[in-house]
Formats: C-alpha cells, sequence, structure tokens
C-alpha cells in the first residue's frame, strides 16, 4: 500500500492562533479597555451638560404659474431647490438676524455672535420628506428652544418678504401703460401668466397660420386683391383679440398683487420646546463605545506587542528559532519554588502529578535522543541565570534514579550552588576541595553523599572557591567525570548558564551531552540563539531542549491545558475506581 500524500496546509489566517496571541495579552486588552472606559466616565460625569432643542418646519415646493414666482417648473423639481433653502436658513444675514432680535452678544456662550451661533445651531432634513429640523445646543434649555424657534420664525418671514418683493416689483411694470414704441406690450407678453394662458397662445398660433398664408397669396395677387384683404382684417382681429386677452391677464394680476394675495409655501409645523434632558454628553452611549474602542485598541495593541514578543513560547519556537530537539516542557509552580528533599518526593510522587509525569516524558525523550549514542554524562544549561536549570536538573536525577539506575548529582556551579540546600547535605568537602586539594581519585567515594531517595548521590560545591574557571580547567575535572561514568549509570551536572560566563563551556567540552533549558516567555530569543551557537561553537552536543515555567492560566495555552485536564481525569477517575472497586473502561 502506498504512502498517503501529505496534507497541504491553508494559506488563510489561523484564528487559534490569534485567539491564543490575545489571550496572552488579555491583561493589557483589559487594561487599556479599563484606562478609556475610565478616562470617558470621568469626562461625561464632569461635562457640562449640553441641551438640543428642536424646531420643525416645512418647504413646500412653489406652485407652477404662482403669481410673483421667478421660479421655474424644473427648478422647483430640482434638489437643488431645497438645497439652496438649507443654506439660506444658516446664512450669516439669518443668524445674525437672529442675534441682533435676541441680543445674544451679551449672553456669555454666545458672546462670538454669528460664528458661535452657526456652530450651535444645525439644519437637518427629514429623509424623504420635505421636513426640515432646526436643531440649537446651548448649555441653557431655555435659550436652546428660543434660538430654534425665532431662527424658524425669521426664516419665514423672510421667505415671505422675498415673494413680496418681487410682487411689487413686477406690480410696478404692470401699472405703467402699453407704448409699442416703448415695448411695454413685449414685456407683458413675456410675463409667466401671460405666456402660460392657454388662449393666448392658441391665438398666436392662428395668427401665426394666417401670416403664412398671406405671404403666400402675395406672389399671385396685388394688394387689392378681395383674398388678401379678407386675410389681412382676420389677422387684425386675431391680433385685437390677444391684446385683449393680454390686457385681461394683466388685470388679474394687478389684482391680485395690490391686494397681497400671495401664499407662503414655509411654514412652522412644531415650535421648540423646552428639553428637559441633555443631549451631550450621552453616558450609555459613550461609555459603550469607549469600552467597544477599547478592546479595540486593547486587542491592536496585544497583538502588535504579541508581534514584537521574540521569546520562546512553545515547542515550535524551539525547533525553529533554536534548531533543537524539543524534549518536554514543565509547568511554573510557585509551591516549590526554594523546595527541600521533601517538597521535591511530594512533587514526584503521587497518580496526580502532573510535573512528575512531566519528568518522565522528558525522560523517555532522553532515552530516545541516547538510543544510537552513549548520553550517560549530560550537562543541563540555559541562556542566563533564573531559567530553572537547577529545579530540572534535580527532578531529571530523580526520575531516573525511580528506574533503579544508580545516579549521580554534581552541582557544577561553583559561584552559586543551592543543591546542598535542597537535600539538607554538608557543604564542608565537595567538588571545590577535591578540585583545589584533592590527590586520589578515590577520595570522590566519601566526598560523594547519600541523598534521601534511593539510588541518587550528590557530589555538591562544597565551599564557594574565589577561582571557580580555573579549577574548572585543571585536568582533575576530567577525572571526576571518568570515574562518574564508571561507577554510576546516569550523571547529571548541574551546570551554570552560558551568558556572562564560561563555565558551562568548561564542563560540555568533557560530557557527551547537553541538555538546553528554556524559559516560557522568559529570554529573548536571539540570545537564546547565541547561547546554543556559543555551545555549538565550543564542540558540545546539544542533546534537546525543555521548555521551563511553563503558565498555566486556564486560557490560551491549548495544548498545556488540554494535557494537564486529560492526565488530571484519567488518573482520578482510575484512583476512585480502584478504591471502589470498580474498573471502568475510559473512551
Amino acid at each position: 500500500m502506498s504512502a498517503p500524500e501529505p496534507v497541504e496546509e491553508s494559506a488563510g489566517v489561523d484564528f487559534s492562533i490569534l485567539l491564543l496571541a490575545l489571550s496572552r495579552r488579555l491583561w493589557t486588552i483589559l487594561l487599556v479597555t479599563a484606562l478609556t472606559v475610565g478616562g470617558t466616565a470621568a469626562y461625561v460625569f464632569t461635562a457640562r451638560p449640553v441641551y438640543t432643542a428642536t424646531a420643525l418646519i416645512l418647504i413646500e415646493k412653489e406652485e407652477k404659474g404662482r403669481v410673483g414666482s421667478e421660479t421655474t417648473v424644473s427648478e422647483a423639481k430640482a434638489d437643488d431647490y431645497y438645497q439652496t433653502q438649507y443654506r439660506l436658513l444658516k446664512s450669516r444675514s439669518m443668524l445674525r438676524r437672529v442675534c441682533e432680535a435676541m441680543d445674544l452678544a451679551k449672553t456669555p456662550e454666545f458672546a462670538g455672535g454669528v460664528d458661535s451661533l452657526n456652530a450651535a445651531v444645525g439644519i437637518a432634513p427629514v429623509a424623504r420628506s420635505r421636513l426640515v429640523n432646526i436643531n440649537t445646543s446651548s448649555f441653557d434649555p431655555q435659550l436652546a428652544a428660543r434660538i430654534s424657534n425665532v431662527l424658524a420664525d425669521a426664516y419665514v418671514a423672510q421667505n415671505l418678504e422675498n415673494k413680496l418683493f418681487i410682487a411689487k416689483d413686477i406690480l410696478a411694470t404692470l401699472q405703467q401703460k402699453i407704448d409699442r414704441n416703448a415695448g411695454m406690450e413685449e414685456k407683458y407678453q413675456a410675463l409667466p401668466n401671460v405666456v402660460n394662458n392657454n388662449l393666448i397662445q392658441e391665438l398666436k398660433s392662428n395668427f401665426a397660420k394666417l401670416q403664412a398664408r398671406l405671404g403666400e397669396l402675395s406672389s399671385r395677387y396685388t394688394e387689392l386683391h378681395p383674398e388678401r384683404l379678407r386675410l389681412k382684417a382676420e389677422m387684425e382681429a386675431v391680433q385685437a383679440r390677444i391684446r385683449e386677452e393680454t390686457l385681461r391677464t394683466v388685470q388679474v394680476m394687478k389684482a391680485e398683487l395690490s391686494g397681497q394675495l400671495l401664499g407662503n409655501n414655509v411654514r412652522v409645523v412644531d415650535p421648540a420646546e423646552v428639553p428637559t434632558s441633555p443631549s451631550k454628553p450621552n453616558k450609555r452611549r459613550s461609555i459603550a463605545l469607549a469600552a467597544f474602542l477599547g478592546l479595540m485598541l486593547g486587542g491592536m495593541l496585544g497583538l502588535v506587542l504579541e508581534h514584537m514578543d521574540l521569546t520562546i513560547r512553545s515547542q515550535d519556537d524551539i525547533e525553529k528559532r533554536l534548531g533543537l530537539p524539543f524534549l518536554g516542557s514543565v509547568t511554573k509552580s510557585t509551591k516549590f519554588s526554594g523546595a527541600n528533599a521533601q517538597q521535591l518526593a511530594d512533587l514526584m510522587a503521587g497518580t496526580e502529578s502532573f510535573t512528575g509525569e512531566a519528568f518522565k516524558n522528558i525522560r523517555t525523550m532522553v532515552g530516545f535522543a541516547s538510543a544510537n549514542t552513549n548520553l550517560k554524562r549530560l550537562l543541563i544549561t540555559s541562556t542566563v541565570q533564573g531559567e530553572g536549570k537547577t529545579f530540572l536538573t534535580i527532578n531529571l536525577a530523580l526520575v531516573f534514579a525511580q528506574l533503579g539506575q544508580r545516579v549521580l548529582l554534581i552541582e557544577g556551579d561553583l559561584r552559586r550552588p543551592t543543591i546542598h540546600k535542597v537535600f539538607g547535605l554538608s557543604k564542608e568537602k565537595g567538588l571545590s576541595h577535591f578540585l583545589a586539594h584533592g590527590k586520589d581519585i578515590a577520595e570522590l567515594a566519601q566526598i560523594a553523599q547519600d541523598t534521601v531517595f534511593p539510588n541518587l548521590k550528590a557530589l555538591v560545591c562544597g565551599t564557594i572557591p574565589p577561582n571557580p574557571s580555573e579549577l574548572l580547567s585543571t585536568p582533575k575535572l576530567s577525572a571526576i567525570l571518568d570515574w562518574a561514568g564508571k561507577n554510576f549509570d546516569q550523571v547529571f551536572v548541574d551546570g551554570t548558564p552560558v551568558f556572562p560566563i564560561s563555565d558551562a563551556l568548561l564542563w560540555g567540552r568533557l560530557m557527551d551531552g547537553a541538555i538546553f533549558v528554556v524559559q516560557y516567555g522568559g529570554v529573548h530569543a536571539n540570545i537564546a540563539v547565541k547561547a546554543r551557537q556559543k555551545l555549538a561553537e565550543g564542540g558540545i552536543k546539544t542533546v534537546g531542549a525543555i521548555l521551563n515555567k511553563v503558565v498555566l492560566e486556564g486560557r490560551g495555552y491549548g495544548y498545556y491545558d488540554r494535557y494537564y485536564h486529560y492526565y488530571h481525569y484519567y488518573h482520578y477517575q482510575d484512583e476512585r475506581q480502584s478504591k471502589d472497586g470498580k474498573r471502568r473502561k475510559l473512551v
């Protein structure tokens, strides 16, 4: 059977990774949101409230052929007519008229005159209608209502004044007598009411036909021919009727204009009422919007910080950035920080020990790594101090000793030794004493001390020497490791970090391999890469890396959380079923 073809990964956005990044930056997101909401709340609860009063007016289209109207049918239907009216409502002349009528210059809020009023007034047409809202905002609700009403009344009055002005101008023209030489008859004929008179237009059409007929007869008959004389008489009669109908129409216009029978196409529908609640700030909406923007900004900042975060946080980071095999991970446990031997025993024991199981998995991975090579003597090191290599070294030694192997734990850090404190061992004689004064390799059997754990011995540092690097450079170090390799099944050296000292390189050149410890989110990837390169340049074989102090907070750490809960559930059920004497098959 042929092997299945590999499945290509999709090039789309991996939302699980995005959610993981956001969950790691949850406190950043919450902080930004809290600051945004807090700042907004401080503003909206301390800002001076603003009240908005609204007057509703109706602007009708001007009627076709109305006396005094110079707006044609196409203009009345055009949108620019209404846009013009909206502009007139907020024109400087209109606002100045309101300022003078209300004496707003004496009001501190509108001391700036027209400019201040222009900022406070808003024109809002009602969609799909001829209604327009006149909105006025002010700290004083009564003043806001008064301004809206005064502006609405002023606009209605001005619109009527404009019509009367046009009507008076036309009336003055109509009062003049017809004088053909002065061209008044032509002016009358151009008036909209005359132009739109159907009878006059029909008479003009008949006159044009008679005139055309007369032109045809002129080429065949003389002026005294009866037919030509008849046509001229008929034309004069039609022309007289046109003049008569024109004068009648003009007289009607005079009567309307002189009596001011003009209608206003603008009126106030609803006067502004005094508002009872402020329009700004809208506390609920402002806080809700601030919360939304805070979450958005916090999320963006979290993603930026996550993108800028070059620390090691996953198996992929170890394998891709460091180029090392992943041996396993250990969760962070503040409970066993600075632990003693009894606490270590409690930590590693029990079927529900997640940490103990993690070290057993690491032991298995180390066994896989040493399948084709001898990795009896292993150095445990890290990039910098504080990544937890001593804690890992001790527990690795414990899980190997649990297999029945003879394990030696060497305290290779001669500058900051701590292993003797954990096991409660004497530090009078140790590694430093043998390196400085030892004569016979057999002395190591007396210096190596038994621990409370079976199969585990520890070679502690002893007195802290003033010259650790010089002691580690002596040939005795190689002799110590040869002795350890012959007398123990597994040797672990708790070394120093790679930076800033070189003690780890002095140990590593004599070891079978090294395990690189990386603190979860605690060291910059570029520095860890340099430490990895420094080990390689020193000829040290790095077996793999362990991710230490992984944080489990119940959100966003998918693989580690699922593994932990599955492990806890499985062993808890198994232990409970053993007590009940009932075994159940777990699916």
